[in-house]
């Protein structure tokens, strides 16, 4: 109501609106629009990822739904949904540009305050004010750190009442950067070096870099997304190390590639369960003009760990990378 009334361009009428997210409001609007007995696609039943394999719908509200609508029948969709969606319009693509601008931006201003002595929280905080001072809010960024740091996630503290930790000499930085404008979103793979990196550091970032320029290469119109992830995958693969990339797609997150993870490298690894493979989802999907996809190379020997990458839009003469700040190790001299 208040955007309307300032005059902004909004999508839908009031009277289309209704108050309410559970399975009797959802029902009598079905119901309401005599489609009792029609034939309804649903999206959230469907494979949600990278979290969520079997859909986000609450299962008390769909089972309200099936029960109050007996003579409907339901089909989902999310699929085919998401990958109509996926190709972008030039306007939004000027909006995923944006993004990216920002996220770049955040990532600039870590690397600068990353130095010994200086608190993760202190990193983390230069790249969301700039996040803020540029109007727009992002998730927290996922951080880690150390001389051998093999977790990807959101930084220990914030979910944990600990300090954060201090960046000393020799430490990786490893952090997933979100850049986000007008619902559109890029993210960007930046891995630091604070002084001198270790000899395995330095190859895993080659070798990563090598996956990156492979899906690069790949990237093209008519190309099914499955080609594009071996072909990253497969310069960490034969030089025997262990990944958590490479890509997935972007604006919606539905295609993923698959990853053998090839645990067995960490030690105490052993004692928890085994991670197993993760297939690609939309392994037979074709690429278009205007697709986005975050490319996230990342190759590992034993803890030695590096992440590349940002995002990429797929164009009819060829990719276009929207980050090359991200796409390689970033170092930070010392002394």
């Amino acid at each position: 109501m208040e955007s309307a009334r300032r005059g902004d361009a909004v999508w839908t009428k009031p009277e289309n609106f209704r108050i309410g997210r559970d399975g009797v409001t959802l029902s009598d609007t079905l119901m309401e629009l005599q489609l009792g007995q029609s034939t309804i696609g649903v999206v959230g039943l469907d494979v949600a990822p990278p979290w969520h394999p079997e859909g986000l719908i609450p299962y008390s509200l769909w089972c309200k739904v099936l029960s109050r609508l007996p003579d409907a029948t339901f089909k989902l969709v999310g699929e085919r949904f998401s990958r109509l969606v996926m190709p972008q319009s030039e306007e939004e693509l000027q909006v995923v540009r944006y993004a990216a601008n920002i996220g770049d931006e955040m990532c600039r201003a870590m690397v600068q305050a990353a130095q010994p002595g200086v608190s993760e929280s202190a990193v983390v905080a230069a790249g969301m004010t700039v996040a803020y001072r540029r109007g727009t809010h992002v998730p927290l960024m996922h951080l880690w750190s150390g001389a051998e740091p093999a977790a990807s996630g959101m930084p220990p503290w914030s979910y944990r009442p600990q300090a954060p930790r201090i960046l000393q000499e020799g430490d990786v930085i490893h952090s997933e950067v979100f850049g986000q404008s007008g619902l559109r979103g890029t993210q960007h793979q930046l891995t630091v070096a604070i002084g001198e990196a270790h000899a395995e550091i330095e190859r895993a970032a080659a070798i990563a870099r090598a996956c990156y320029d492979a899906g690069l290469r790949t990237l093209r119109p008519g190309v099914r997304f499955e080609e594009v992830c071996s072909q990253m995958l497969k310069p960490v693969l034969d030089a025997g190390g262990w990944t958590r990339g490479p890509q997935y797609g972007l604006n919606p997150l539905v295609a993923l590639c698959g990853r053998p993870t090839k645990l067995e490298q960490l030690q105490g690894a052993e004692r928890y369960p085994d991670v197993g493979t993760a297939p690609t989802l939309l392994a037979d999907m074709e690429l278009e003009p205007g697709m986005t996809f975050a490319f996230e190379p990342s190759c590992a020997f034993g803890r030695h760990l590096v992440t590349i990458g940002g995002t990429v839009i797929v164009c009819r003469d060829g990719p276009i990378e929207l980050n090359p700040f991200t796409a390689q190790l970033r170092r930070v001299k010392t002394k």
